[in-house]
């Protein structure tokens, strides 16, 4: 007759050996599932390129990167922004990510006179609505490929961090000109608005027509330009 004591011992390193060997068997299946469903995220994902644009002529119109716009605060103090930058949209989940960009920032207080100024850099996205819209037939587009079929319409939410260690969101809101359809909604404002610490740069300056500034623009870029690290 055998040891009980013996077949004991025997017995548990046996079945640790394999509660172990499942372990890391469901660890690496679990791994690689995620790791899958990544790259199936990236496969369909689309990135979003934001600008505040510089309109160098209007007849035709001709959009190029590099412009300004601004925004008020409650007593009439401003904030003027320049900026561009990208993110990632996806489709799977539809949680953006992976953003870059920033730009220029001025405060200037109730009376005009510059009170501050610096740069800010984007340091997440908290929300991006596309809007339907169409651009202005004949457009001249130095930012995007050329077609204009790249062109969109909507809103992003960013959050901040400006130079002087201040934090807070800039918003970029795009309602694109053309007649349509599809038109974009007149409830989509065109311009910026933003804050930074305590104050709320909420009234966004409006573009007047044949003047340069406070306009934006959103670009679906290509699939090659598309293909970045989270």
């Amino acid at each position: 007759m055998n040891n009980p004591k013996t077949e004991t011992a025997r017995f548990v390193p046996r079945c640790t050996r394999r509660v172990l060997l499942a372990l890391l068997l469901g660890i690496a299946f679990v791994s690689m599932a995620w790791w899958a469903g990544r790259a199936g995220e990236n496969h369909h994902a689309t990135r979003v390129r934001w600008d505040i644009i510089h309109i160098s002529a209007f007849s035709p119109l001709t959009v190029n990167a590099g412009g300004q716009a601004s925004a008020k605060a409650n007593n009439g103090a401003w904030i003027t922004l320049t900026g561009t930058g990208t993110f990632l949209v996806n489709h799977g989940n539809g949680h953006p990510h992976a953003v870059t960009g920033g730009g220029t920032w001025e405060a200037f207080d109730e009376h005009g006179v510059s009170t501050a100024s610096g740069t800010y850099k984007v340091t997440g996205l908290l929300h991006w609505e596309e809007a339907p819209g169409s651009p202005v037939a004949g457009t001249i587009d130095n930012i995007g490929d050329g077609t204009l079929t790249d062109n969109r319409g909507g809103l992003v939410v960013l959050s901040v961090r400006y130079s002087d260690k201040s934090k807070g969101s800039l918003v970029v809101s795009c309602h694109l000109p053309g007649v349509g359809p599809p038109e974009t909604p007149e409830t989509v404002f065109e311009g910026v608005t933003a804050t930074k610490g305590f104050v709320g740069y909420w009234n966004r300056v409006a573009p007047v027509p044949a003047v340069d500034g406070n306009r934006t623009l959103f670009h679906a870029l290509s699939h090659g330009d598309d293909d970045d690290d989270d």
